[in-house]
């Protein structure tokens, strides 16, 4: 969700890549709905073919009188544009360039998508099918240029299937909130929607199937890609959902801090009006700079276990009820649900930059011990300004769970720092996404589920306190990002390929199985089976389900809903009323 990486080793290979590829002549042309794009072909490791088609809006740019509104529709061109190069990434909420996701060309004119497909006929009368990348990056950072078009085409491209990504509005652009009709707030929702609208309507052009579109995501992405198969307005556009390590369950996903955000910010930039709709008013007159220098003094990060500053919420328009409403009224569509087996290891272990507040350094690792954690699950995970005169039992519990449970009597820092990613993991991360593919299939949807617990052994020091597949991992393999140099190893190799061969098959038919492998849907007889997603995969049950229970048990019992970061109701049977 926030890795680090430098831009220029990607930026130098797409520069060679687009200078090598045919004479302009030879450059596939095409003519979309709103007019034609020339796009260029490179040659895949395979000796196959990819035609590439850069920056194509799908929107008019959302500036002047046109910020903070939903995206309008396009106007045709008459010229031939050119699609042969990415275009300006959307202003990010905090400026710093040369990291994962922090392009050098930003703008708020940033409505475009870049659609990667074979390079010849498909064999099938409807076309290719259609897998839709959505970044990750916590609502806050990213880019359709990020992940690059080399890996993702060598990996799909010979598979048959059309590969686009898109491009949304991030930050207080995005995901500002005035709680009201005013500003609703989930304007990065309505630019995804626009964006497939554009590909259901167009797609059919490059040799696509509108009909048989799969919106995939990691992290933010995959909070994404699961609210497009829920909205009224964008799950006519979707057939199916790879969501990898989001959830909109989860406290991050989605928010009603949002709102709370967007006051301190007006009255940073003097905008606290009491009319909402003179309030977006004046935030039109801010420029980019007062309102990212805006988001630095009130702090880019989070509070508590809601680790991102921006995000979606309910808002009655995009969302006009609640998530568990909308699984239950929504078309029953496949869905390939999982997240990796240390999530947060990469959060509270590796990479500061990405949540400072939660990150133990290498050199203070031996120092943290049974004080730090328990200090963490009663100023953090449950607070007394949340659970008020019940806060201490809450405490007990987690403390219980966590700290004493199965605790080693030699139990030193290794432990306690396992077990403090695991609650940042569990929270943030496996139960949200749970909670989602239980939700789905007690409402027959079809719900695949899998744990990713497939690591490089190189990648880690021997002693290191926490193993495993952390957050993000899958960018390695699906898209050639990593935060090491180390070379893939045999093991490396074929968990690629059945990473690959999975999300492949399940584009193509709404079933991720192997023909090796057969991976099983869930059912209410086994709510818990999944793929445990390594080089020799095989298929288990029941996942996490102490912990499942454990931490559901909490959200029913209390008025404060631990998993989903929202206070509830309760009626007087004790029933929760969302």
């Amino acid at each position: 969700m926030f890795l680090h990486f430098p831009s220029s080793f990607f930026t130098l290979f797409i520069a060679i890549l687009i200078s090598g590829s045919d004479s302009e002549e030879l450059d596939p042309i095409i003519e979309t709905n709103y007019g034609k794009l020339q796009g260029f072909t490179i040659d895949l490791e395979n000796n196959e073919k990819a035609d590439i088609f850069l920056n194509i809006p799908f929107a008019k740019p959302p500036v002047g009188e046109l910020r903070f509104e939903k995206p309008q529709p396009l106007e045709p061109w008459t010229a031939i544009r050119e699609a042969k190069s990415y275009g300006s990434a959307c202003v990010p909420q905090f400026l710093s360039k040369g990291g994962f996701g922090m392009a050098d060309d930003i703008s708020e004119d940033c409505l475009t998508l870049n659609v990667y497909r074979p390079n010849k006929k498909s064999a099938s009368k409807n076309g290719y099918p259609v897998l839709v990348w959505v970044y990750g990056g916590g609502f806050g950072v990213g880019s359709a240029a990020q992940t690059g078009y080399i890996n993702v085409t060598n990996n799909f491209i010979p598979q048959d299937i059309i590969v686009v990504v898109i491009q949304y509005r991030l930050g207080p652009l995005g995901w500002i909130s005035t709680g009201d009709s005013a500003l609703p707030g989930n304007l990065g929702y309505w630019d995804m929607t626009a964006s497939l609208k554009f590909i259901h309507e167009n797609i059919k052009h490059f040799g696509g199937n509108p009909e048989k579109v799969t919106v995939w995501g990691e992290s933010a992405g995959s909070v994404a890609a699961s609210g497009l198969t829920l909205s009224p307005h964008s799950r006519g556009y979707v057939s199916q959902s790879v969501e990898m390590s989001g959830s909109v369950f989860a406290t991050w996903g989605s928010n009603e801090a949002i709102i709370e955000v967007t006051k301190d910010l007006s009255m940073l930039l003097n905008c606290d009006k009491e009319d909402s709709t003179t309030v977006k008013t004046c935030w039109k007159t801010k420029s980019v700079d007062e309102i990212l220098e805006a988001v630095l003094k009130i702090s880019p990060n989070g509070k508590g276990m809601n680790i991102v500053k921006f995000q979606p919420r309910v808002d009655g328009d995009f969302f006009p009820e609640d998530y568990v409403e909308l699984v239950k009224k929504a078309p029953q569509k496949p869905a390939m649900i999982g997240f990796t087996d240390v999530e947060s290891a990469l959060f509270t272990l590796i990479i500061e930059q990405s949540l400072p507040e939660f990150y133990v350094p290498y050199n203070k690792f031996q120092e943290f011990g049974s004080l730090n954690l328990t200090q963490f699950i009663r100023e953090t995970v449950a607070p007394e300004s949340l659970f008020r005169d019940k806060a201490k039992e809450v405490q007990e519990k987690l403390i219980d769970f966590y700290e004493t449970r199965e605790k080693p009597q030699d139990a030193d820092y290794k432990f306690y720092l396992d077990r403090y990613t695991q609650i940042f993991t569990d929270n943030g991360f496996t139960i949200p996404a749970l909670l989602t593919a239980k939700k789905k299939m007690e409402n027959k949807w079809p719900v695949y589920l899998y744990q990713n617990e497939h690591y490089n052994k190189n990648s880690l020091p021997e002693n290191f306190p926490v193993k495993g597949s952390m957050h993000a991992m899958e960018y390695t393999y699906l898209h050639g990002l990593s935060f090491s140099n180390i070379p893939f190893d045999e093991d490396d190799k074929k968990f690629q390929k059945v990473l690959i061969q999975t999300v492949a098959n399940f584009v193509k038919t709404g079933n991720p199985s192997l023909s090796s492998l057969e991976w099983p849907k869930l059912t209410k007889e086994h709510p818990l089976r999944y793929l445990s997603l390594k080089a020799e995969p095989e298929v288990k049950e029941p996942l996490l389900k102490e912990k499942f229970d454990f931490w559901t048990g909490l959200s029913k019992n209390y008025s404060y809903d631990i998993v989903r970061g929202m206070f509830v109701k309760k009626e007087k049977t004790g029933k929760e009323e969302l």
